[in-house]
């Protein structure tokens, strides 16, 4: 199914805390897949959030890694939510 890069990030806000997996292109140029989660405050230290100016970053927790990562919209490539594979375009 294709989906938007706007629709994309209605449904990962939609998750509410349920586990998802995406596919993006990181700064680098390599590709990163990753099983996340939105809302875990587990280890935050305290700091800021990275600068987000473009509003097409999204902070999740990898489930894999432990750690936070920032996803970024305008690199996604696929994103599988609830059993439903996502194509984006």
């Amino acid at each position: 199914m294709q989906l938007s890069k706007y629709k994309a990030d209605e449904l990962i806000n939609k998750t509410r805390g349920k586990i998802f997996s995406c596919s993006f292109i990181k700064k680098d140029g390599t590709i990163r897949n990753i099983v996340a989660r939105l809302g875990v405050h587990k280890n935050l230290k305290g700091g800021k959030n990275g600068e987000n100016k473009t509003n097409s970053l999204i902070t999740v927790f990898d489930m894999l890694n432990g750690g936070y990562r920032m996803i970024n919209l305008e690199t996604l490539i696929n994103l599988k939510v609830r059993g439903v594979y996502y194509q984006i375009v």
